[in-house]
């Protein structure tokens, strides 16, 4: 009996030592969820800052080392992130060092490329596995060449217009304004070619704005004069209607044909009322 009480003590003993010591032994951990609010995985932008945050099972004490890179991914355990010596090319800027309580980042980029964002948990000097992010495609260079053509000259109220795109893949067409915020982007057709918005008469400037799929915009220009033949002003209602005016000999003329008008309507009466009159004498009066 003595010796089971002793066994016992000394399990529970055991125990204690045992909860001990895993409540003094730090385990590595890892990143639970990781995503950018600012921009999507494999999509090119011409947004420059690239933000990211984080979810771990941190405690006081935890931290965080993380690092953008640019074209390949960064595992920490590479080197000690504590003395990073010798920073990979591909890490920029070199591993931040953050407090477990901070759950955010941003970094703004200087150059267009594909960057990574790599972060890793720092649980006491144990090092979880590197969690990654990426790539996030930037791209801020505007697409060229472009240009836009068509006749210079013409007797109708639109033109065919032909586009140079080069990369971009949208189009815009405004006519003497360049308020982009009024377009209605539309896909550039396989033809290459426009009709151009309604021209007015006289001179027209016909805007084409292109877009490319990062977003960046370049434009391009062209004139054509407008002087609109008959057919066309009759169709917009914008044809002068005259009214002749008689000079002064013209109303003596006109006068004259009425004055001229009335003499002979009075002579037919006059002949026709003697020849009724003629009539009824030639038979017999009645007593």
């Amino acid at each position: 009996m003595v010796l089971k009480k002793k066994i016992m003590q000394k399990a529970i003993r055991t125990t204690f030592l045992f909860i001990f010591i895993l409540s003094n032994v730090a385990f590595a951990k890892d990143i639970s969820t990781l995503n950018s609010y600012s921009h999507d995985e494999n999509q090119r932008s011409n947004t420059t800052t690239i933000s990211v945050q984080w979810t771990a099972p941190t405690v006081s004490g935890d931290k965080y080392y993380a690092a953008f890179s640019k074209g390949i991914t960064y595992v920490f355990d590479e080197y000690d992130p504590s003395e990073p010596e010798e920073v990979p090319d591909q890490v920029i800027p070199p591993a931040q060092h953050f407090s477990y309580s901070i759950d955010n980042t941003s970094h703004t980029v200087d150059t267009d490329g594909a960057y990574y964002f790599n972060i890793v948990i720092d649980s006491e000097g144990e090092y979880g596995t590197t969690a990654y992010i990426g790539p996030y495609i930037i791209d801020t260079t505007k697409p060229a060449p472009v240009n836009v053509t068509g006749v210079t000259e013409t007797n109708s109220n639109s033109i065919q217009l032909t586009l140079e795109p080069a990369d971009a893949n949208q189009v815009c067409i405004l006519l003497n304004t360049t308020n982009t915020s009024s377009c209605s982007w539309g896909e550039i057709p396989e033809t290459r070619t426009l009709v151009s918005p309604t021209l007015s008469e006289g001179n027209n400037l016909i805007y084409a704005f292109f877009q490319d799929i990062a977003g960046n915009m370049n434009q391009a220009s062209h004139n054509v004069s407008c002087s609109l033949d008959t057919s066309q002003q009759e169709q917009t209602g914008q044809k002068a209607v005259t009214i002749p005016i008689l000079s002064i000999w013209g109303d003596i003329f006109f006068m004259g044909i009425l004055v001229f008008g009335g003499l002979v309507i009075i002579q037919r009466k006059k002949f026709l009322h003697e020849k009724w009159c003629s009539h009824f004498q030639r038979f017999p009066k009645f007593p």
